[in-house]
């Protein structure tokens, strides 16, 4: 499978990480400890677009940029509280804009966090 990362210039060591989560099926998006996009595999991008954003304008941008309307949830506490505290958070978030439901499983990754977004609308729908 030919697959590729959008990434903004990272030392070796964060681009082998990435190497690794770019062939997940999940959307997989690295931030850093300004919760600015970093890094983002194909997957991620496609639920990106599906939002109506353009991933590649988003490297650099920080989440609350590109989605102010994630401010106040339970998105902001988690992701926050994974950059500051190097813990691993898991919560579940709710977007209307594409009236889907998704898993988030939060990773310090020293500098800041690699999220990772499963699909779960189906099993929330059942």
């Amino acid at each position: 499978m030919n697959v590729r990362c959008i990434s903004m210039s990272m030392d070796p060591k964060k681009q082998d990480v990435m190497m690794v989560v770019k062939g997940i099926d999940d959307a997989v998006v690295k931030l850093d400890l300004d919760a600015r996009y970093v890094a983002m595999n194909r997957s991620a991008r496609a639920m990106f677009r599906r939002l109506g954003r353009d991933p590649a304008q988003m490297l650099g941008q920080s989440v609350w940029e590109v989605f102010p309307d994630l401010r106040g949830t339970v998105a902001e506490t988690n992701i926050c509280e994974a950059i500051h505290s190097d813990a691993s958070v898991d919560f579940e978030l709710s977007y209307p804009a594409d009236r889907h439901w998704y898993e988030v499983r939060g990773y310090a990754s020293s500098p800041g966090v690699i999220l990772i977004f499963r699909d779960i609308t189906r099993h929330k729908s059942s």
